[in-house]
């Protein structure tokens, strides 16, 4: 049993706390469960870096933001070697994303709806004029429907603008943090390029590096995408990720707007086509009787139709139903106005013809008058 400050009972049972890592907890003081994260003191920590990142947890807490890990409480803890900072986090039921970076690839709905939360989340911190700075895998917890939390926001603001440097935060600096130790909005981009790169292809986009003048070097190098297999990936998706690592400050993403743009132009994009697509599974109409109802044998190929497409199916039957009724109606009100305009024409005939008689009788009549009158 590992407590935490004499207060938080680590659950999850390790057989040795690793650093800079989640754990569940137990808070055996409110008697709920809780996370928390231990981060063990290191030359890059400043000396307020407690205090400060008190007052941070609380304008993060005001952020109320649906996809920020809020922090309840910070502490340190002593050991006989060693001094530890811990920081507890409200409880939520996920996984992080580095442990689902480990299993099945994640289908591009899932990539989408996690990078679209995760830019969100940054772009509420960066109202107030702040960023994350140490943005990692395993710090994101997804839930099973993809609803995300992400930890840590705050740290590197409590420790005056400079990343801490603990374990698994090297390789996920950005380039302006490893050369001059400066955080902005580019850091927070170019990490979560790095983060979407290695949740695509499974792997990290530079060689292992041990120290900071290595990983600068096989950043400088950049990613050559000319040796990366694209082959099953989508190359729109692609492109999201190259802008994201772009250092070019030309061509790459200057803010969170124009991610959030990409990734809603890439959703709609993507939409278009599947509806658009010739999809070999059968269409709806075909499974529909003349009644509007599904046929019992059918309905298994319905399996993979939503209810809304059953009723818009439902609808379009019907509405062709009444097409054809009125179809029918209106083939029956030309015949019938086409017959009352020939009776009218040969009425109108017939009318012609009796008045061209009656001027025939009347000249004969004063015809025969003047023959008479002149004899």
């Amino acid at each position: 049993m590992i407590f935490i400050g004499n207060r938080y009972e680590i659950t999850d049972k390790p057989i040795y706390i690793e650093e800079n890592k989640l754990y569940n907890a137990y808070d055996s003081e409110k008697n709920v469960d809780v996370k928390i994260k231990i981060i063990e003191n290191n030359r890059y920590i400043s000396l307020d870096f407690i205090p400060n990142l008190i007052d941070e947890s609380v304008v993060v807490s005001e952020l109320k933001c649906p996809y920020i890990l809020k922090i309840i409480d910070v502490g340190v803890h002593r050991t006989v070697d060693n001094l530890l900072y811990y920081i507890v986090y409200e409880n939520f039921n996920g996984v992080s994303l580095a442990t689902l970076n480990k299993g099945a690839y994640l289908h591009l709905e899932a990539l989408i709806r996690i990078s679209t939360q995760v830019v969100k989340a940054l772009q509420a911190y960066s109202s107030l004029g702040k960023n994350h700075g140490s943005l990692k895998p395993n710090d994101i917890l997804v839930d099973d429907k993809y609803n995300i939390k992400i930890a840590d926001f705050g740290i590197t603001e409590a420790n005056r603008g400079t990343n801490i440097r603990c374990s698994d935060n090297l390789k996920y600096l950005s380039p302006s943090q490893l050369s001059i130790d400066f955080t902005d909005i580019k850091s927070d981009l170019y990490c979560l390029g790095l983060i979407l790169y290695e949740s695509t292809f499974k792997k990290f986009p530079f060689n292992q590096a041990n120290t900071e003048k290595q990983l600068m070097r096989a950043i400088d190098k950049g990613v050559i995408w000319s040796k990366i297999n694209l082959s099953g990936q989508n190359r729109d998706f692609i492109e999201i990720i190259k802008k994201l690592l772009e250092r070019n400050d030309n061509l790459c993403y200057k803010n969170y707007n124009e991610v959030i743009l990409s990734l809603s132009h890439f959703m709609y994009k993507s939409q278009e086509e599947l509806e658009n697509a010739d999809i070999s599974e059968p269409d709806l109409e075909a499974v529909l009787h003349k009644t509007g109802r599904i046929s019992p044998e059918e309905m298994y190929k319905t399996s993979k139709i939503s209810l809304t497409d059953i009723e818009k199916a439902l609808e379009k039957s019907s509405n062709g139903n009444n097409q054809l009724e009125k179809k029918k109606i209106s083939k029956r009100d030309h015949e019938r106005i086409s017959n009352k305009k020939q009776n009218q024409k040969k009425k109108k005939k017939n009318s012609v013809l009796k008045k061209l008689a009656v001027v025939i009788i009347v000249l004969l009549i004063i015809g025969s008058m003047l023959y008479s009158f002149l004899i």
